[in-house]
């Protein structure tokens, strides 16, 4: 392998954190240099309308997007399944909020393989819920220290069972926990949950950070509720805190969180069996 290509959908950027991770381990234990490294950051719609050039024997490449309701977003799955491979080795990580990941790294696995990849590793890692706030905290500040370095040591590891691997195609298949058929994913749509304070300054972070386009620039910044999915991408942005969680069923749903998923998870990672 010469070129390590990092592919991942992250609209609050832990995804992006933990990604980065792995690579440095990666790079590292494969001696490949900051000059062969590439990331494809397809968060942005406009991103997400190219075209990735094929991927052969020469590359590596990570695949990575968070988890919404146990599945991938249908965003990054979409993107995913356009990618085509040649035996190219793929390593897999979902990040999720502390509660479940569900079908999500399996989901994952399955697409990597349609599209030609041979996953070789895989890893669910905790990322801040998006939901949590300093008032209603849910993994608040993960990936940490720990965290990012058991990706290193993941990436290192993966690039050692690829050096100690003779016949690539011939590895073991990587088993991952998750359940065919998959469980319902979450589509477009939120209830307004959303409200524009006065703090706003109109400065148009929020709309650049919304990986749906789903920020109203010519109605006060409001959140388009029918494309919205939820990541609150936009929240975690704003520099000035204008935009804040009203009272309602997703502010709900974050206090049940931070009561039911308060117990830090570990990371879980896999590996196939080299050749």
């Amino acid at each position: 392998m010469k070129k390590i290509t990092l592919v991942y959908f992250s609209p609050t950027k832990t995804t992006e954190t933990v990604l980065r991770g792995i690579t440095q381990g990666l790079a590292r234990s494969l001696e490949i240099s900051g000059a062969e490294i590439t990331a494809v950051n397809f968060t942005s719609p406009k991103i997400r309308e190219t075209e990735l050039e094929p991927f052969d024997d020469n590359d590596i490449v990570l695949l990575g997007a968070p988890v919404y309701a146990g599945r991938l977003p249908a965003d990054a799955a979409d993107f995913f399944k356009k990618m085509t491979a040649a035996g190219t080795p793929a390593i897999l990580t979902v990040v999720y909020g502390n509660r479940e990941y569900e079908d999500a790294l399996l989901e994952l696995k399955d697409i990597a393989s349609a599209c030609g990849f041979i996953p070789v590793s895989g890893a669910a890692f905790i990322g801040e819920h998006s939901f949590a706030s300093t008032d209603i905290p849910v993994a608040m500040n993960r990936p940490d220290e720990n965290d990012l370095k058991q990706a290193e040591d993941f990436g290192a590891d993966t690039g050692n069972l690829l050096k100690t691997t003779t016949e690539l195609k011939k590895i073991s298949a990587l088993k991952v926990p998750g359940n065919f058929p998959y469980k319902e994913g979450m589509g477009k749509g939120a209830p307004d949950f959303i409200e524009v304070t006065d703090m706003c300054t109109n400065c148009g972070i929020c709309a650049t950070a919304c990986p749906t386009e789903a920020i109203d620039a010519e109605k006060g910044y409001a959140t388009i509720a029918a494309d919205c999915i939820l990541c609150c991408a936009c929240i975690k942005a704003c520099p000035e805190q204008a935009r804040l969680m009203k009272d309602g069923p997703i502010k709900d749903k974050a206090r049940w969180l931070n009561e039911t998923c308060s117990t830090p998870k570990p990371v879980q990672l896999f590996f196939a069996t080299g050749v």
